[in-house]
């Protein structure tokens, strides 16, 4: 696999990273590119032979991924991965949270376990990992947080309901951590991505849950976006290059938000209007 490039002008070499959900998807390709641009970092995630998959493929183009084992449910393992990447390098300077599950189907028969779940990884993980990386950001006087939000932080979508519910508290954790740690050099923002080509839609969509034509018919640019494109978006929130942008929500949905046309669209008009 291609590790994709990040531009120099972000200035992250030597910097010290966490990444959550960093075996797969968005986290992986952040991870990746993170560390191609000169940053210590971290991947963190239950399945230590999805990380360790990960670190091979970074080892294979002559970088190094820390793997770190952790539960974005558990207090304690959290607290164990932040401590672990302090040990190590003295300090934290960022963290993605990207971990995240989804469940799909109609809301009367989404049941409470099922809704608690989705929020508990989604929402309150990213609050957790949130939290135990803050308080050392807090202390260091710097840091960057960067939450992986969704179209679904922006409105409603039908069939998700607990997955919408705790992407959109994802945008709102975002801004209240914003308004509260900006003023001790602490900043915090999200990008909502739109339809990404990541393991999670995959087999939505092989499920039949999603709609891939739908999907690239609906989005402007005409298809979904590969994990790499969201990679610039992260790491400029994430860099110097941002210092003044704190509680945003960068949106990255090729377009999907800017239309307000039809699914399957009219054709652009080509002549004198009848």
């Amino acid at each position: 696999m291609a590790v994709p490039q990040a531009p120099d002008i972000l200035g992250l070499s030597g910097s010290s990273l966490l990444v959550t959900g960093g075996g797969t998807g968005i986290g992986r390709a952040v991870a990746l590119a993170a560390a191609r641009a000169g940053a210590e970092v971290t991947i963190s995630g239950r399945r230590r032979e999805v990380l360790n998959e990960t670190a091979r493929a970074a080892a294979e183009s002559g970088l190094v991924l820390d793997v770190a084992t952790a539960d974005v449910c558990d207090s304690a393992s959290v607290a164990r991965v932040v401590t672990s990447v302090l040990d190590r390098r003295g300090r934290l300077d960022g963290v993605v949270n990207a971990a995240g599950i989804a469940r799909f189907g109609p809301s009367e028969d989404l049941t409470d376990e099922e809704f608690s779940h989705v929020l508990d990884v989604n929402l309150v993980g990213a609050f957790r990992v949130s939290r135990a990386a803050g308080r050392a950001m807090l202390a260091a006087g710097h840091g960057s947080i960067v939450h992986i939000g969704s179209l679904t932080s922006l409105g409603g979508f039908a069939g998700r309901t607990a997955y919408t519910v705790s992407k959109h508290g994802v945008v709102g954790l975002t801004r209240t951590l914003a308004a509260e740690w900006g003023a001790s050099g602490v900043r915090v923002n999200a990008v909502a991505p739109g339809f990404v080509r990541t393991p999670m839609t995959d087999l939505a969509i092989h499920r039949g849950v999603l709609d891939l034509d739908a999907i690239e018919r609906r989005t402007p640019l005409g298809r979904r976006a590969e994990p790499v494109e969201m990679v610039g978006p992260v790491l400029f929130l994430l860099s110097d290059a941002a210092s003044y942008v704190n509680g945003a929500c960068l949106v990255a949905d090729g377009g999907w938000t800017a239309s307000v046309g039809p699914p399957s669209g009219f054709a652009a008009a080509r002549g004198p209007a009848a």
